[in-house]
């Protein structure tokens, strides 16, 4: 897959993943918030679909996401982090 594809899909996780995480920060704090918890929502939605657009078009981003059974890819190159300095 194309290197720039792969690091907008990564971007994209990036940014979706702190979304969630601030909504979660928020929350510790504002608990009743159903705005915020909708948000939440919204944005662990996002999340999800940015990890799973990246794996399927990129590989494994996670060691625990990989789905193969007979060849542990993980080891595989490029490596999530790699490649982007």
């Amino acid at each position: 897959m194309n290197q720039s594809h792969c690091s907008m899909l990564k971007n994209q996780v990036y940014q979706t993943g702190f979304a969630v995480d601030d909504a979660l920060l928020y929350l510790d704090t504002h608990p009743c918030d159903s705005a915020a918890l909708a948000y939440y929502q919204q944005a662990k939605a996002l999340y999800t679909e940015a990890v799973k657009a990246y794996e399927a078009q990129c590989g494994p981003l996670f060691m625990t996401n990989v789905s193969e059974g007979d060849y542990w890819t993980w080891i595989n190159d490029p490596w999530p982090w790699e490649g982007e300095c």
